[in-house]
């Protein structure tokens, strides 16, 4: 590519992050982990004495860029910690992500062979750490938190009533769908096909579609809240509405769409009213819906399209935490007797 003018590093990383949420279509997650990760990249630049503001691309070299992970060690050890494994491979992708950018934008020109050994340098720094494995709610907490929302009485009060409805839907919806609590938040009522018993998830991670489904029980729960919510509304307003709205004080008699955040909030409330000692996260609910899938079927393809994950990598993890497949692994192994039913040698 032409060599562009040289920008100040700090409006190269700016141009950067614009471009992941725009062009790439990398999620707010994503776009707000990377500022981090070139923040303290910036942050090393002025302690070598180079001002962003005042630097240009050009000014940059490949040391500089190969010894930051060296910088991040020392403060952490500094603090008498280690750099996390974790921490490490997002930031190194971070910055190699907006080398590329800078390479391919002509904002930096290397020659070729330097560029490629660079790349391989920061590879190899990467020292990438397993994703954790997923953690598995408690049958009998989900449970009891359905059985908390099902226990709430019928209220006089508009909001009461309404928040009573929309948190049991809320629940059958993240047990039966698997969906993400942000493309929860994001839904609209014309997202919402109650004849099929499905949702269309139009903004997914990656800012790709897809059709998540439905149960009869959230069906019913969900379609009871909209009717009480929405006694008024009709034709295409309905449709733009928020499928899960506030009920609180704040949103007054506005339909305004729950956050993720309140999703949690309305979460961690069920909780202690079903005594639970720690509440269940949106994404708990997910890892459920995943497991129960594959165990009922051992179609890790399916459980991919549904979760709308883009590497079969990612769904496997399930594979491994599955509890009644694996312990059906265990016993066909070991012909399912417990331990000391054998007789002696």
């Amino acid at each position: 590519m032409r060599e562009r003018e040289p920008l100040t590093v700090r409006m190269a990383a700016l141009a950067f992050l614009e471009a992941l949420a725009v062009r790439y279509g990398r999620s707010d997650r994503t776009v707000r982990t990377y500022r981090t990760a070139l923040r303290r990249f910036l942050e090393y630049l002025s302690a070598l004495g180079l001002d962003p503001d005042q630097a240009k691309t050009a000014d940059l070299d490949l040391g500089i860029v190969r010894d930051f992970i060296t910088y991040l060690e020392g403060c952490y050890r500094s603090r008498g910690r280690a750099l996390p494994p974790a921490t490490r491979q997002t930031y190194l992708s971070a910055v190699a992500g907006w080398v590329d950018f800078l390479l391919d934008e002509g904002l930096w020109t290397l020659p070729a062979e330097e560029a490629r050994r660079l790349a391989r340098e920061i590879r190899a720094q990467r020292g990438r750490a397993a994703p954790p494995l997923p953690r598995l709610p408690r049958e009998e907490f989900l449970e009891a938190l359905l059985s908390a929302a099902r226990a709430r009485p019928p209220s006089r009060s508009r909001r009461k009533e309404l928040l009573r409805r929309r948190d049991l839907a809320l629940l059958l919806t993240l047990r039966g769908s698997g969906i993400r609590v942000a493309e929860l938040a994001a839904l609209r009522r014309g997202d919402f096909d109650p004849a099929q018993g499905i949702l269309w998830i139009r903004q997914g991670k990656g800012g790709k579609e897809r059709l998540a489904f439905l149960d009869p029980a959230a069906v019913e729960a969900l379609e009871a809240y909209l009717r009480a919510r929405d006694t008024s509304v009709r034709g295409k307003v309905a449709t733009a509405l928020p499928l899960f709205a506030r009920h609180d004080r704040g949103a007054g008699g506005r339909t305004l769409p729950m956050t993720p955040e309140g999703v949690r909030r309305a979460l961690r409330q069920l909780a202690r009213e079903a005594g639970l000692p720690e509440a269940i996260t949106p994404h708990q609910f997910r890892h459920y819906f995943a497991t129960r899938v594959l165990e009922a079927t051992g179609d890790l393809a399916a459980v991919q399209d549904l979760l709308g994950h883009a590497s079969p990598t990612t769904t496997r993890r399930y594979a491994r935490v599955s509890p009644r497949r694996l312990q059906a692994v265990h016993r066909k192994a070991f012909g399912g007797e417990a331990p000391g039913t054998e007789e002696g040698p």
